[in-house]
């Protein structure tokens, strides 16, 4: 009998704390946990009777905000008024709230929905049974899709990090490596960070090359992605190298070749041209200045001619 009576009085404890005082003018439900996507109430009563001037008051604040500067979601005095990024996502469990029962309904809980909501009631006729209670409500997500990474070089004796990360959930999701096809991870040489979703592994070997799945996970869902470690040795890498750079010299010799034979096949010809142009070019000048002479002397007025101390006449 005194076991029930403990039980029972730690139950009307329990609902105490919970429930902010069950024999206040205002209750609520402490805290709420929804799930994104889902419809989430947050309950909310009171026991004063309605008379002029009673009011109803709900506001939010984000997580981080101070409860003095939450801002409006609904306000009602005989008239129901919404602020406008609430009115299409939330309503009353009971409308008009009149009759003890102040609760609201969120229809399509969102990440951003987390934070402490105010219930406030004032009844200027009954102070005694004006109050507010204060929500905390938790949205929880699902991990998101992570994302895998390789950071470092994968030549043998060389370490590298594996990261794996998601952008969304809550509670934080926590991270497990393995390998595909059920393969187990290399027992020596491995650091695993299940909190941050790190892999390393050190001292590579051929043992290490695979691939390699992250699984994020919480209590609503899991999510995964993978990343392939393929393991290259130092003289393989060098050999690669070289062939590369003995390509490019090749590459860069035939045309310098091409470019040379280009060049100097055209210098012969013009040689030749300039040559027979200087041979010819005497006896165009003879005839050139020939008929020269003649067309100035058969005007019928010979012009006087300066002979110049170059000319072979002097």
């Amino acid at each position: 009998m005194a076991h029930h009576y403990t039980v029972f009085v730690l139950w009307i404890l329990i609902q105490c704390f919970d429930e902010a005082w069950s024999w206040e003018a205002v209750v609520v439900k402490s805290s709420v946990f929804a799930r994104d996507g889902y419809p989430a109430e947050l309950p909310c009563s009171y026991t004063t009777l309605i008379s002029p001037g009673f009011t109803l008051e709900w506001r939010y604040a984000a997580p981080g905000t101070p409860a003095v500067h939450a801002e409006r979601v609904l306000y009602y005095n005989g008239r129901l008024y919404w602020a406008d990024s609430w009115e299409q996502r939330m309503v009353l469990v009971q409308n008009p709230p009149v009759y003890g029962v102040a609760s609201v309904k969120i229809l399509n809980v969102q990440p951003s929905d987390s934070g402490l909501y105010i219930c406030d009631v004032t009844n200027p006729n009954n102070w005694a049974g004006s109050g507010q209670g204060l929500i905390n409500l938790t949205v929880l997500v699902a991990p998101s899709v992570p994302e895998c990474q390789l950071t470092g070089s994968t030549y043998v004796g060389d370490d590298v990090t594996l990261t794996c990360r998601s952008s969304e959930g809550f509670p934080t999701p926590i991270y497990s490596w393995s390998r595909e096809m059920s393969e187990p991870l290399p027992s020596s040489s491995v650091v695993e960070d299940r909190h941050t979703g790190a892999l390393i592994l050190t001292n590579l070997s051929a043992a290490f090359a695979g691939t390699y799945i992250c699984h994020a996970s919480n209590a609503l869902g899991v999510e995964a992605c993978s990343v392939a470690v393929k393991v290259a040795h130092g003289g393989d890498a060098a050999l690669v190298g070289g062939v590369l750079m003995g390509v490019f010299l090749l590459l860069l010799l035939v045309g310098a070749v091409t470019t040379h034979f280009l060049c100097y096949k055209k210098r012969p010809q013009r040689h030749a041209e300039n040559h027979f142009r200087m041979i010819m070019d005497p006896s165009e000048r003879r005839q050139s200045k020939g008929s020269l002479l003649s067309a100035n002397l058969s005007d019928g007025h010979p012009q006087q001619l300066r002979v110049s101390h170059f000319s072979p006449l002097v």
